[in-house]
């Protein structure tokens, strides 16, 4: 078959598309793209938006998946830069795609990043020298490295204006015996792997940070404008998505299978699974990628005060900064970390931490304009598992993005077509699911004893001892018998309960105040506050439950 031509696109003009009346649903193409689609603002009713959620991205919800549709060449599950980037390298191969998600294009965690684009990795290359060896290391750097170039090809091929932009990256210590000797370990170990990495007396920021690692040939864009050209790019040349339809199941085979919440069931040569923490996999994956909830905070700077880069520390939980610009022109610092377990943290007290940090370095520092968080799953061995899924024929995933999604989203671009196609590919073993779990199993140990302490919630007491306790906009667990309830009171004052049993495997939902969210601290799966599924591994919602009676 042919290759389709990858069109330019004009990102710019989408944003004069009508917005959705829904925030996830609305009108959107045809099978073949018309000029012009519909557009919606990628967000999660009553839960943070980042500063990227304002950009409109195109809505694929209405018309409905067809009740007659053909059964595609390949399925990707997942319409963020992960299931795009592997959908748009299909096509560009002739190959028929079809992509599925249940909320809006690039509304899940694509949508929540701090978008760094870096090479150099969260999880530190003298690290992947021991559980890889050398040379594992280095294709490590090099597949990131390369992921970036990637990126910035397709900016330029398709004129996507999303910011892209190269700057350095620093990791500083704020000048401690410790982080200095971690620096002095990394830096070798970064150069080796082919880094383009070197001693500074400081990084460029307004208070001393002490010596410190720069990194050149990082870089910044704005998720969702890029997201949004490749959908662009992938409709045009064939491809189809629909937005607002959710798989339950994924069964590998002689005949791959994708089960739909109404039962339907989609087949196609090979399914891949790119829905971030992944639901085709019930316990391998999961016992390998721990859950975590990340933070962000954007303060405004006055301009010029800070230097466009990426930055780190070596704290534990570290941070990490960037600038950009808020929807009113206005520099917009941007402040991570506070990273804990799912489920076994406080988002009220990490969103204060992280400005308490930066109101003791950052003394210009303006208004708190947005705050937000998202979730990373963290592989026991730090990098993520790309490939064909164990036991699973037919059946490809991308998950365990370790901090680096965007990159290893596209990565998995690179990985996934040539793999689904039969051919062989350089960077495939080291980032194959089926590797061993001997690398970094002293990590994998230790995030499953963590997994595990949370189902002692079945024999704690529930939160509050009746419904009456709770406030409208929250929620909070409730006895009901031996049975453990998971209860919202919604603004108007109605309660809505539903079973605290996770159906993943059966941990005892926790409600985030911060997202208004029921999270399980198990293995990550995350509800709405009515239930509905928003993360994996679960991919079922919270079954409806009948009332306690009030005490």
């Amino acid at each position: 078959m042919t290759k389709p031509a990858l069109d330019r696109v004009d990102v710019a003009s989408l944003e004069s598309f009508p917005a959705s009346d829904s925030p996830a649903h609305g009108s959107t193409y045809p099978d073949r793209a018309p000029a012009a689609a519909p557009t919606v603002s990628a967000n999660d009713s009553g839960q943070t938006e980042s500063i990227w959620m304002s950009t409109p991205v195109p809505d694929f919800a209405v018309p409905p998946l067809p009740a007659t549709a053909r059964d595609p060449d390949v399925l990707v599950v997942g319409a963020g830069i992960s299931g795009l980037s592997v959908a748009r390298a299909l096509r560009a191969r002739g190959v028929d795609v079809m992509v599925l998600d249940h909320g809006p294009v690039g509304g899940g965690q694509t949508a929540r990043t701090s978008a760094h684009l870096s090479s150099a990795l969260d999880d530190r290359f003298y690290l992947l020298q021991k559980h890889f060896g050398a040379a594992g290391a280095k294709l490590a750097a090099a597949s990131h490295t390369e992921a970036i170039a990637e990126i910035e090809r397709t900016v330029q091929a398709l004129g996507i204006a999303c910011d892209f932009r190269r700057v350095d990256g620093y990791l500083f210590t704020d000048d401690d015996a410790r982080g200095q000797a971690e620096l002095e370990r990394e830096l070798p170990a970064a150069q080796a792997a082919g880094l383009d990495a070197s001693y500074e007396a400081r990084a460029p920021l307004p208070f001393d940070t002490g010596r410190c690692l720069k990194f050149a040939g990082q870089a910044e864009f704005h998720p969702l404008a890029y997201i949004r050209g490749l959908a662009e790019s992938f409709v045009t040349t064939g491809g189809t998505i629909h937005t607002g339809v959710s798989v339950t199941k994924i069964a590998g085979g002689e005949r791959p299978a994708a089960t739909l919440a109404d039962g339907r069931v989609i087949h196609a040569r090979a399914i891949v699974d790119a829905t971030g923490m992944g639901i085709s996999s019930r316990f391998d994956i999961p016992i390998r990628c721990a859950a975590y909830r990340s933070y962000v905070i954007g303060v405004v700077m006055p301009a010029g005060d800070v230097p466009h880069a990426l930055y780190w520390d070596t704290e534990e939980p570290y941070h990490y900064l960037r600038m950009t610009t808020g929807a009113d022109g206005q520099e917009v610092l941007l402040v991570g970390g506070g990273d804990h377990r799912v489920g076994q943290g406080n988002p009220d007290e990490a969103w204060a931490a992280l400005e308490l940090w930066v109101r003791a370095r950052f003394p210009m520092a303006g208004n708190v304009v947005t705050r937000w968080s998202g979730q990373i799953s963290e592989p026991a061995d730090a990098l993520a598992l790309i490939g064909a899924l164990p036991g699973h024929p037919g059946v490809f995933i991308v998950t365990g993005d370790s901090g680096n999604g965007l990159t290893h989203g596209v990565i998995a671009g690179m990985i996934l077509p040539a793999l689904i196609e039969g051919e062989p590919h350089p960077w495939a073993e080291l980032y194959a699911p089926a590797r061993s779990k001997l690398h970094g199993l002293g990590t994998l140990l230790h995030e499953a004893i963590v997994s595990n302490v949370p189902f002692r919630d079945w024999i704690s007491p529930a939160d509050v001892g009746s419904v009456d306790e709770i406030e409208p906009g929250t929620g909070a667990t409730v006895r009901r018998g031996v049975h453990l309830l998971a209860v919202y009171r919604d603004d108007a004052g109605t309660c809505h309960a539903f079973s605290a049993r996770c159906p993943h495997l059966e941990g005892a939902v926790r409600w985030n105040a911060g997202e208004k969210s029921w999270d399980c601290p198990v293995h990550g799966s995350r509800f709405d506050a009515h239930g509905v599924v928003m993360n994996g591994p679960c991919a079922v919602d919270l079954p409806s439950a009948e009332m306690p009676t009030k005490t």
